[in-house]
């Protein structure tokens, strides 16, 4: 179930109950496995996972393209290396997070700012997942059309 919540898209999972099998087991049980929940690999703490569509090419670098879906988790906290999304100058941008002898850069493809350069810096997000729509124009029709974007 998706909600709005500041104008960002979460979606929210309701956990199912465990099926449990009494009497006499399949033999073939061994070979069972069950649905690949993609939300427990990609969401860790749903309250703090927020989704937004990267706009332009300034991490393709970081193989991170126009149009993709960054996960982004606002429960961590940024490290060296990290993606983030910061909030400077009251916008939103995706950078690479770099600590350089204490002092805090965002590196991206159109350059790198320092947090003198920024003022306050508000660190948004950690990045931890992109997801990037795969379908040839052809196919992105009808249902199709906004696979993988919000």
């Amino acid at each position: 179930m998706l909600h709005k919540v500041n104008g960002f898209m979460i979606r929210s999972f309701e956990k199912r109950a465990e099926q449990k099998i009494s009497g006499f087991q399949s033999p073939a049980a061994d070979y069972l496995e069950g649905r690949l929940d993609i939300s427990d690999r990609l969401v860790i703490d749903p309250h703090s996972t927020f989704y937004f569509q990267m706009q332009g090419g300034g991490m393709e670098s970081c193989g991170i393209l126009d149009g993709d879906i960054l996960i982004v988790d606002r429960s961590l906290t940024a490290r060296h290396g990290a993606i983030v999304i910061a909030f400077p100058a009251g916008a939103f941008i995706c950078r690479l997070f770099l600590l350089e002898q204490g002092a805090v850069l965002l590196k991206g493809d159109n350059g790198t700012l320092a947090e003198t350069e920024l003022g306050t810096l508000q660190i948004w997000g950690v990045v931890t997942s992109v997801c990037r729509n795969m379908l040839p124009k052809s196919l992105k029709v009808g249902r199709y059309s906004r696979v993988c974007t919000l």
